[in-house]
């Protein structure tokens, strides 16, 4: 799986503390029955706090439209998405 990482960003929560969020496209080949290669694409995002992981998630098989799952990835790293809420934010943009 390729991890490729499209934005980086400086937050702050309620209490004053900064974090990093970094939003990573994923991107997996798979065989299709006629053994074509076609890619699956998905979100990863991780929040730190100086050097330390705090929040990680991820989903791999998002969406075989690449510019779909970017257009996503934009509008969550626009909206400070955290990785908690990465999976009820991706259901409701896939039921859209």
């Amino acid at each position: 799986m390729e991890r490729i990482l499209t934005f980086c960003k400086k937050m702050t929560d309620e209490s004053g503390e900064e974090h990093l969020l970094y939003y990573w496209l994923l991107r997996k080949e798979i065989t299709e029955s006629s053994s074509q290669q076609k890619a699956v694409y998905g979100i990863e995002i991780a929040k730190y706090h100086q050097e330390e992981l705090l929040e990680q998630e991820k989903i791999t098989s998002l969406s075989t439209s690449e510019s779909r799952v970017m257009e996503l990835i934009q509008k969550m790293a626009r909206g400070n998405v955290t990785p908690m809420t990465l999976l009820p934010l991706a259901d409701d943009f896939l039921s859209a």
